[in-house]
């Protein structure tokens, strides 16, 4: 009987291990079944499981669902693309379009106005009034005008003061 016992210990511990081991490696991929949603976890188990067919063939629903996950991720991406797609149109159309509508409305009301405008007129006295003013012999006459006909004026003014004094 002690033979019997001491044939029993070695199994023990090993099978004790081994069951330790398929617990925590049940518990793993427990949890890997439970996070296969996640888009991120379901790219690497497609990668590792790609990497081993045994692995692939012995896990195949979790390898089919993983598939799916990434299938599901990229037609959500794809939708969600297309709605921010039609949202920013709405929004072109909704706030950027009256914008648009009043600048072409004030550009197209300048336009009137200053179509409207009476045509500029250049003078053309005021081109013969500087060349005249630039001329040294126009110079010299307007001078000789202004004091000929500041002398008759001081002299009106003197016989009007003399007349006050009589």
């Amino acid at each position: 009987m002690s033979e019997e016992v001491s044939q029993e210990q070695p199994t023990r511990p090993i099978a004790h291990l081994v069951s330790r081991r398929s617990v925590e490696e049940d518990r793993a991929w427990a949890q890997l079944y439970a996070a296969i949603h996640q888009p991120s976890a379901a790219e690497e188990v497609v990668k590792q499981l790609d990497a081993d067919a045994q692995s692939k063939r012995n896990h195949l629903a979790l390898y089919i669902r993983a598939k799916t996950t990434l299938r599901e991720q990229k037609v959500s991406e794809a939708r969600n693309q297309r709605v921010g797609a039609f949202v920013r149109t709405a929004l072109t159309f909704v706030v950027m379009g009256p914008l648009r509508l009043v600048a072409k409305a004030y550009v197209a009301t300048r336009n009137v106005v200053v179509a409207a405008m009476p045509p500029v007129q250049k003078e053309p006295a005021t081109a013969r009034a500087r060349a005249l003013k630039n001329d040294p012999e126009f110079t010299s006459l307007t001078d000789l005008f202004g004091s000929v006909a500041a002398a008759p004026v001081s002299a009106k003014t003197s016989s009007r003061a003399s007349r006050k004094t009589a």
